[in-house]
């Protein structure tokens, strides 16, 4: 296997840790950028010194933000800039990790989150670099970070949201894959990957209630829900129908029996 040099930006959220272990593990020299380490993707500062030599750049920025506007700015200005810096910088190829179902307008049409990410992969696939998009289903870090918002005392109500969850570990793990994966040119490749049980937030959440007591530091004794999102949400809108299909249950991810212990799932950002 090749020894390559990585970027990785967004570094410090959930996803980026885990990419930077998993490249690191296998040798590969990486650049883990953030804010922190000066890099600003948003104004563009430090981003040509970060990109400096790479063979590939990943992106995995976020903004916690359900604002429209604010996450179209942010993920298109992020994106301009990336493509900016990785074309100056002889990049040989962008991966993009993206969310399953943020491109349909009727899954982003009322959820500012996904409007902007569709924005992002929009930008990314215009600017003619090789490319590598990532449409993972929602992990199983964020239920807890959903929960946080919409729990208050004893009761939490929570929009219908039907999906696949799957580990942010083993998203991380085919993020990696994909860094030495052999490309064909400046071609635009599209992989997902989902988990192997389909059920709602609220579904889960109660799952990890009863093996923790808590989630996301709240313990509500009743949970309610409702498609509050839309009918894409609530039905099978964020389950890519194509996609690799991850081994690790909820249960076996619980446990810490397949991957990293998870200490505290109200411990866990959300995307970053």
């Amino acid at each position: 296997m090749p020894i390559m040099k990585v970027t990785v930006l967004g570094a410090t959220g959930t996803i980026g840790r885990f990419i930077v272990q998993h490249l690191r593990e296998s040798g590969h020299e990486v650049v883990a950028a953030s804010r922190s380490s000066g890099v600003d993707a948003v104004t563009g500062a430090g981003l040509d010194t970060a990109l400096a030599g790479a063979d590939v750049v990943v992106d995995c920025l976020n903004i916690e933000s359900m604002n429209t506007v604010k996450a179209l700015e942010f993920f298109t200005t992020t994106a301009g800039n990336v493509c900016a810096a990785a074309r100056g910088a002889g990049v040989g190829r962008i991966i993009c990790v993206s969310i399953a179902g943020a491109t349909d307008p009727a899954v982003n049409r009322g959820y500012g989150y996904y409007r902007g990410k569709a924005a992002q992969e929009h930008a990314y696939r215009s600017s003619g670099l090789p490319l590598t998009i990532v449409h993972s289903t929602q992990w199983f870090e964020l239920v807890a970070v959903i929960m946080r918002r919409v729990t208050l005392g004893p009761v939490a109500f929570v929009p219908t949201m039907r999906m696949a969850p799957v580990a942010a570990e083993s998203v991380a793990r085919l993020v990696a894959d994909e860094v030495t994966r052999r490309h064909d040119g400046a071609e635009v490749r599209v992989v997902a990957i989902r988990g192997p049980e389909v059920a709602t937030a609220a579904e889960v959440a109660r799952r990890v209630i009863a093996a923790r007591g808590s989630i996301g530091g709240r313990r509500p004794r009743m949970i309610l829900e409702a498609p509050l999102l839309g009918k894409a949400f609530a039905g099978d809108g964020l389950i890519p129908p194509d996609a690799t299909v991850d081994e690790v249950t909820l249960d076996r991810w619980l446990s810490g029996g397949a991957h990293r212990p998870v200490d505290n799932l109200g411990d866990v950002p959300g995307r970053e």
